[in-house]
């Protein structure tokens, strides 16, 4: 991990990890602790991390799917007022070389044949501001950008 801070108010964390669930999990865990090092404090109704989550954990299932070695680097930009993150992977591309359309699940039917999974897509289009993927050799590059709000210091 590296931290820079750079423009009044902004701080900019880098990560690389491998591509498993734990690996998401003690990143997370790390990004909100460097966050409470340098006295970043974030509205906690603010739902970026969530957001970071969910985009990790479908490189790590559907990018790599079983192959625990793959490697993600991300990079979290935080101003006064958003956040911005790119994701990169070496992982298969999008299906058709876009991203998912986001759409909501269906719940109106019956319990049985509710949907276990289809709401990561839809919840990451929603809260983000900025949402673009491309596919650049080997690499798939997701870049995006969410309000935030800071809370004053003290």
């Amino acid at each position: 991990m590296a931290i820079n801070s750079g423009e009044q108010g902004a701080t900019t964390l880098r990560y690389v990890l491998f591509s498993t669930p734990e690996n998401v999990r003690n990143t997370l865990t790390s990004l909100r602790s460097d966050l409470n090092e340098n006295g970043l404090h974030i509205c906690p109704g603010d739902m970026w991390e969530l957001v970071v989550a969910e985009v990790l954990n479908n490189i790590v299932e559907h990018a790599y799917g079983d192959s625990p070695d793959g490697e993600i680097k991300l990079n979290l930009h935080f101003s006064d007022l958003h956040l911005t993150a790119k994701f990169i992977d070496s992982g298969a591309a999008m299906p058709d070389g876009a991203l998912p359309a986001g759409n909501p699940a269906n719940l109106d039917v019956e319990t049985q044949l509710l949907p276990e999974g289809g709401f990561g897509w839809n919840l990451i289009h929603s809260l983000s501001d900025r949402l673009v993927y491309e596919r650049r050799g080997t690499e798939n590059h997701l870049d995006l950008e969410m309000p935030i709000q800071i809370l004053p210091k003290g």
